[in-house]
C-alpha cells in the first residue's frame, strides 16, 4: 500500500489591514499572490515551477468570496492560470470578505466588527457561502468545485451538513493544531474520514514533544514544520500504513516582505529548501504517491489515530530555526 501525499495551496488575497484601518490601507489583490521580485513571481509561480519540476500535480484551495470586493477577474485569472498547468483547482471560503457586501462597509466596524469564522454563521449562511464560492467557479469557467476547505480550518458539523445540501463530498477543513473544532468526532490527524457522507482529509497532525504527560500537536506545513520533521512524519505514516498525509502552503510563504509595498520582497530561502525537499522526497520514494483528493475513488475511510510523532529534539531544531528566519528579512 502506498501513502498518497497532497500537497495542498490555500490561494488568497490579504484583507492588507483594512479592517483595522479603513481610511489608510486597502485589500492586496494579485501582488500577495505572485509576490514579484525582480519581475519574477517568486510566490504562485515559484510554487508552480517546483511542483511541475518534480511531476506533481497541486491541489490548490482557490479562495472565492474575494469577488465582493475585488470582482471576478483578479482572482478567477489566477484560478484558471492554475488549472491551465494542470493542477487541481478547489474551493476555499473566507468569510470575512462578505463584509464588502456592505456599501458602508467602514462605517460599520465599530458596532458590527467583522468575523472569519465560518462556525459562527447558521446553516443556512453557510449554504449561502458555499453557493456563492459554487457560483464563482462557474463565472471563472472553471469545473465546479468538488472539494471545500474552510478558512482558518474552523469547522463544525453544521458545516459538513450545509456541503451536504450543497452537493459537495469532500473536505480538507481540519488541522487540530490549528483550530480545534468543537466536536469530538472531528478531533481528526490523519488519513481520511467520513463525517456523515462528506469524505474529510485533515492536515495531518502529529506530536512533537511531551510536556507532563501532555501531547503537544503540530499541524504540517511548510512554514512550520523542519524538513526533517515532515521527512520523519512521512516515513512513519508509510510504515504504519496511513492513507493519506496532507501538507498545507501558501504562495506568500516562499519571500519575505519588508512592510514597504514600494520594495520588492525578499526570498525565504528556508520555506524553500523545505519545498523542494518535499517534492524530491515523494517523487523517489515508491511508497509515496502525489495526489490530488478530488480524483480519488468512492473507497472505505481510513482513519487514523494521532500516533504519528517526531522526536523532540527535531521540534526544537525547528523552533530555533523558524526565530531566526522570521526574524531576518533575508537577501
Amino acid at each position: 500500500m502506498t501513502t498518497r501525499v497532497h500537497i495542498t495551496v490555500d490561494t488568497e488575497f490579504s484583507i492588507g489591514g483594512a479592517f483595522a484601518d479603513p481610511q489608510g490601507r486597502r485589500p492586496i489583490g494579485p501582488p500577495s499572490v505572485y509576490c514579484e521580485r525582480h519581475g519574477r513571481s517568486e510566490g504562485l509561480g515559484y510554487l508552480l515551477e517546483t511542483l511541475e519540476q518534480y511531476g506533481i500535480r497541486g491541489t490548490f484551495f482557490v479562495e472565492a468570496l474575494n469577488t465582493c470586493y475585488f470582482g471576478d477577474e483578479l482572482m478567477g485569472g489566477i484560478a484558471r492560470e492554475i488549472a491551465a498547468r494542470g493542477h487541481d483547482v478547489q474551493l476555499h471560503l473566507h468569510p470575512c470578505w462578505t463584509y464588502f457586501e456592505q456599501p458602508n462597509w467602514s462605517q460599520q466596524l465599530q458596532t458590527n466588527p467583522p468575523n472569519d469564522d465560518i462556525t459562527r454563521r447558521s446553516e443556512d449562511e453557510q449554504v449561502r457561502l458555499i453557493r456563492m464560492g459554487q457560483d464563482t467557479f462557474t463565472r471563472w469557467g472553471l469545473p465546479a468545485p468538488t472539494v471545500l476547505r474552510t478558512g482558518g480550518l474552523k469547522v463544525g458539523l453544521g458545516v459538513y451538513a450545509a456541503m451536504r445540501r450543497c452537493g459537495m463530498g469532500i473536505a480538507s477543513n481540519i488541522g487540530l493544531a490549528i483550530y480545534r473544532p468543537r466536536e469530538p468526532e472531528l478531533h481528526l490527524f490523519a488519513g481520511h474520514h467520513d463525517i456523515d457522507g462528506i469524505r474529510e482529509f485533515p492536515v495531518t497532525t502529529y506530536t512533537d514533544f511531551c510536556l507532563r504527560g501532555e501531547r503537544h500537536y503540530k499541524t504540517l506545513t511548510i512554514t512550520g514544520c523542519s524538513w526533517p520533521e515532515t521527512r520523519t512524519v512521512l516515513k512513519k505514516a508509510r510504515e504504519q500504513g496511513v492513507s493519506d498525509v496532507v501538507v498545507l502552503t501558501h504562495p506568500f510563504e516562499f519571500v519575505k516582505h519588508r512592510g514597504d509595498a514600494a520594495r520588492s520582497p525578499t526570498l525565504d530561502r528556508v520555506n524553500r529548501h523545505r519545498l523542494k525537499r518535499l517534492c524530491k522526497f515523494v517523487a523517489e520514494q515508491p511508497a509515496l504517491e502525489a495526489a490530488c483528493m478530488s480524483t480519488l475513488g468512492n473507497e472505505p475511510a481510513a482513519p487514523h489515530d494521532d500516533t504519528l510523532d517526531v522526536p523532540a529534539y527535531r521540534a526544537l531544531g525547528r523552533i530555533l530555526v523558524n526565530r531566526l528566519n522570521h526574524a531576518s528579512v533575508g537577501v
